[in-house]
């Protein structure tokens, strides 16, 4: 058994493939799987992966298109390592990625998942960090990251900077696949309600972001909002009620400020239909009014 299974969904990624996966296959610590599902891609993907001779490789490809988090959880279901690396086909790993998150997993076997640090690089691969000061601790508790997640939303920030404890997948259950947008958010309050959450301080890869990403694309606003507030009826039944009220406050002065602004941007852009569905999630979870008051004052007054 590997020491740690590394999986990558793949879908018309040829113009970063090559180094996304060199970057694993270079890795210091070698004890690993490799596991890569193509989605059905038409750039020519399927016959690069399948050129590559490396025995930790194992490969795998959808006759249709099947989406993220079925692809995920496939490549889960195929892997036999302890520790669950996710990968994206965009990305680059430092040489020592996979060494750091092995040993910190083995420090902290009581962890659901870990993320880690990370530098951030346009679509040229040029870095494009701005001066930042994380101060996280490395163990975050449920408390915690529940007052991370109704600020910020996702406390890992991308898929791409997790690793999953196996064994808690059995107690959680897999990623929902009727998800487009926030399934990983949602799994991530699910691990996080009865295990603590490692951050790893070290940066360890780079994410890349360019145009072509599924979050960049304003289309998946409206499915964003609506997913994160499932995730957020998780996470608010398992708090307990001080935490529930407290965590409504902050989602007002925090994430829902921003649901809002695209909700007033869609409007004054004449986007009728798009306002009247931004409306209708956000009001449906939460007082309007009292939405509006806390937009107002954070918005306007300030």
């Amino acid at each position: 058994m590997p020491a740690i299974s590394i999986i990558l969904p793949v879908y018309n990624g040829i113009k970063y493939i090559e180094q996304s996966v060199n970057s694993v296959l270079q890795q210091q610590f070698t004890d690993f799987e490799f596991l890569i599902v193509d989605d059905c891609s038409g750039d020519g993907c399927w016959e690069y992966l399948q050129g590559i001779e490396d025995k930790r490789l194992l490969l795998y490809r959808n006759e249709k298109n099947k989406g993220l988090f079925y692809n995920l959880n496939f490549l889960i279901e195929k892997s036999s390592g302890p520790i669950i690396k996710i990968w994206t086909q965009d990305d680059v790993m430092y040489l020592d990625c996979i060494k750091e998150v092995v040993a910190f997993h083995q420090r902290h076997a009581e962890i659901g998942f870990s993320y880690t640090d990370r530098d951030y690089i346009n679509a040229d691969g040029a870095v494009i960090n701005t001066v930042r000061q994380d101060r996280t601790p490395e163990i975050v508790s449920t408390a915690l990251h529940s007052q991370i997640a109704f600020i910020t939303g996702s406390i890992a920030g991308n898929i791409a900077n997790v690793a999953i404890n196996k064994s808690i997948l059995d107690e959680v259950g897999v990623f929902n696949e009727r998800m487009k947008i926030s399934g990983d958010f949602e799994m991530w309050v699910r691990l996080a309600k009865n295990h603590p959450i490692g951050f790893i301080k070290k940066r360890l890869l780079q994410l890349r972001n360019h145009k072509g990403q599924l979050s960049a694309n304003e289309q998946y606003l409206i499915y964003h909002l609506k997913e994160d507030i499932e995730a957020y009826r998780i996470l608010l039944e398992y708090l307990p009620m001080v935490q529930q009220t407290e965590g409504r406050k902050l989602l007002r002065n925090n994430k829902f400020i921003f649901y809002y602004t695209l909700m007033l941007k869609a409007f004054f852009k004449g986007q009728i239909k798009t306002g009247v569905r931004f409306f209708k999630l956000l009001s449906g979870f939460d007082n309007f009014f009292i939405l509006t008051g806390c937009y107002i004052r954070n918005k306007v007054l300030r």
